[in-house]
């Protein structure tokens, strides 16, 4: 016997710690899933804008040299 308890309820004990312990860990896990989601998404968004601003600088270098040979 364990603190006064039989062993069978020892180990029912440990089990339902243990299963909470994995069910704080599955969602800790799931959260992070969630973050690196999201930086991953800034990540090419950020990718997307930088493309957009090199086009339109693009764009206005082409419009200025039509501008200058009129």
């Amino acid at each position: 016997m364990l603190f006064g308890l039989p062993w069978f309820a020892v180990i029912a004990i440990v089990a339902i710690g243990g299963g909470m312990i994995f069910s704080y860990k599955e969602k800790e896990l799931a959260l992070e899933e969630k973050n690196l989601f999201n930086v991953r998404e800034a990540y090419e968004l950020r990718e997307d804008i930088e493309r957009l601003q090199r086009r339109i600088e693009h764009l206005e270098s082409k419009v200025i040299k039509k501008s200058s040979d009129e």
